[in-house]
């Protein structure tokens, strides 16, 4: 594959995802699956391979699937939010705004072309996502859980990475990283303090996990900015859980209107520094958006020629 999205898509489901869920599996602690041994091969390929998890309840207590018609299937495939059609027009605009100005990124400041960039990923990979969501609800005709859920109205770091973003890598990595870790820890530090290594152990393993990403995206050695990206973060989170400890004694709290705004722009200031510059490093950014724009060409191209 040389698509661009299709190699970081294979580092993602793949290489990463696909394997940890078979390693929770192999010891029963993926309940999407464990709880359901005679889930359908369809069901157990599309939960391994993509980044969704299907809703428990729709298997009863024989563990049988539960019905559902053809045109329930297509209705909840294609059942549009307000967030994939906001994410797929910020996208749209961002991709355009890229190439309109594709002449002048080297004379822009570095700042603005990784925020561009880093906006135009953002949204692509919540389209993505939603992509697939809809392929298998087409497939299997059952919900789904959500794989984003607001990640702009964050209200803290903790609260973004495990609520918030990208809830399927979440999952996965608090049930192969952050319990057995957090286990390990209790009986030497306590279960009070044993949640630090923890979380520092799943930033750290995601860090690693992403950097496949531009790996394989440009075939390039690691830089280690998006570890240092997860390590910085994982630092974050611990001192904030320390904070809202002590903070919750006193009966004091941050109010969502200064703590979205500060949560949000950190994720992004430190996201177009360390996490989305190494992709831009390894050439992703020129790769994807002209892989975009043949795309687009040769669409127009096929519909003049069918009218």
């Amino acid at each position: 594959m040389e698509a661009i999205e299709d190699e970081c898509n294979s580092a993602l489901c793949i290489v990463w995802l696909a394997n940890f869920k078979l390693v929770l599996f192999a010891f029963g602690k993926d309940d999407n699956i464990s709880i359901n041994p005679s889930i359908p091969l369809l069901d157990f390929i599309l939960v391994i391979a993509f980044p969704i998890k299907i809703k428990a309840f729709q298997y009863n207590n024989t563990n049988k699937e539960t019905p559902t018609s053809n045109t329930s299937r297509k209705c909840a495939a294609f059942k549009l939010d307000s967030a994939f059609v906001i994410n797929a027009l910020l996208w749209s605009i961002s991709i355009q705004l890229y190439v309109l100005y594709k002449a002048h990124l080297s004379s822009m400041n570095p700042i603005v072309v990784h925020i561009l960039y880093a906006s135009r990923m953002v949204f692509g990979i919540q389209i993505q996502f939603a992509s697939v969501a809809a392929l298998s609800k087409l497939l299997t005709g059952k919900e789904l859980e959500p794989q984003f859920n607001n990640p702009y109205l964050s209200t803290s770091l903790g609260n973004f990475w495990s609520k918030r973003w990208n809830l399927m890598v979440s999952k996965s990595l608090k049930s192969a990283i952050h319990e057995p870790t957090r286990s390990l820890f209790t009986p030497v530090l306590g279960r009070r303090w044993a949640i630090h290594p923890a979380i520092l152990a799943t930033f750290m393993v995601s860090g690693l996990m992403h950097e496949l990403m531009p790996f394989y995206a440009g075939r390039t050695w690691p830089t280690w900015e998006l570890t240092w990206f997860f390590i910085i973060h994982g630092f974050c989170v611990t001192i904030e859980v320390e904070i809202k400890k002590k903070a919750s004694k006193n009966g004091w709290k941050l109010h969502p209107i200064i703590s979205t705004p500060l949560t949000v722009g950190f994720v992004l200031a430190t996201g177009t520094w360390l996490c989305y510059a190494e992709l831009i490093h390894c050439g992703a950014d020129v790769r994807e958006i002209e892989e975009y724009v043949a795309l687009v060409n040769y669409v127009k191209h096929r519909l003049r020629i069918a009218w």
